[in-house]
């Protein structure tokens, strides 16, 4: 089975009216986020990765993808989040680093845009930022050569999360965070210069 190469082929498929017809009116929003809309993305090697919010997220309503779920791999389609619309509002403050990813950078199958205007609490992202950060330290202890496009890439969202503590907006693309935080556009002493970036920005958001 073909899988789908791009954004416009995965539009234009059936899959925005499989969505719907599965979810019917309990369906608020269909759309593609996550390392699919990163730069350097290939739909040869991974899958584009869809998330829903629904009116009700519960477990008959997320079963009704189970049926779809085969399919969907072979064409390279991988379903991922699915969230109801009050596990969103209750938890803004808990998780602000991947709903502030999910309203500033996703592309819409059906229904609306997600998160619209979202704006995080500054405080509790910079939490998040840093939490994410001493997680991805200690799963890094391990290695033996680090190499600095992989680290850069794992951190694009956490550091999408910092670039907007520091200028108040989403960066467009990897290239404007680069360029925001010159000093991590080497690969000598990188963990270093993540630390030193994280801490300050983050230990002082509302001065950021």
């Amino acid at each position: 089975m073909k899988r789908i190469l791009s954004v416009q082929e995965l539009k234009q498929s059936p899959w925005p009216d499989r969505f719907t017809e599965t979810f019917g009116e309990n369906l608020v929003s269909a759309f593609l986020y996550g390392d699919c809309l990163e730069e350097g993305f290939s739909a040869l090697e991974r899958p584009w990765t869809v998330a829903f919010i629904l009116k009700d997220a519960s477990a008959t309503e997320v079963d009704k993808l189970k049926s779809w779920s085969k399919k969907a791999l072979r064409e390279g389609v991988e379903f991922s989040y699915i969230f109801s619309s009050a596990e969103i509002l209750s938890n803004l403050e808990t998780f602000p680093l991947e709903f502030l990813e999910m309203s500033c950078r996703n592309q819409v199958l059906c229904g609306i845009a997600p998160l619209e205007g979202f704006c995080p609490n500054r405080e509790a992202l910079a939490a998040q930022c840093l939490r994410e950060w001493n997680a991805f330290l200690f799963r890094r202890r391990l290695d033996a050569k680090p190499n600095a496009t992989d680290y850069l890439q794992e951190l694009s969202p956490l550091l999408s999360g910092v670039y907007y503590l520091k200028c108040g907006s989403y960066p467009e693309n990897r290239r404007q965070v680069i360029d925001a935080f010159p000093e991590l556009s080497t690969a000598k002493k990188l963990l270093d210069a993540l630390q030193n970036t994280i801490t300050k920005i983050c230990t002082c958001p509302q001065q950021s």
